[in-house]
């Protein structure tokens, strides 16, 4: 999944990242996977350059019919992040070999510059 920056300010740039101290928070949106992954997951990136990611809240799909909790792959900054996805109806198990591609998640995500 790649996270997009949601909005537009002012001057007509996207509203985030906004800076907050050394860090920023970033809301954004990304398209889900074409077959998800029970076991390996979706790897999580953003479109923006420069930036890595410190923190992911779970995020859900905009139909409220899927839902996506982040995992990192190591305790610190500039760990990478994985996305799985889980069923608002059932959320017992990842799902798997499932298309949600069709899908847009929305994220919140506090990030850092390299």
């Amino acid at each position: 999944m790649v996270l997009t920056a949601m909005g537009k300010g002012g001057g007509g740039g996207p509203l985030y990242p906004d800076f907050v101290g050394r860090r920023a928070i970033f809301v954004g949106n990304g398209a889900g996977p074409v077959s998800s992954s029970n076991t390996v997951g979706d790897p999580i990136t953003l479109a923006l350059p420069n930036y890595y990611i410190d923190a992911i809240l779970d995020g859900a799909s905009t139909d409220g019919t899927t839902f996506m909790q982040a995992f990192p792959n190591a305790v610190g900054p500039r760990a990478t992040w994985t996305a799985f996805y889980y069923s608002a109806s059932g959320p017992t198990a990842p799902l798997n070999a499932t298309n949600l591609s069709g899908k847009t998640f929305v994220v919140s995500a506090l990030v850092g510059q390299f």
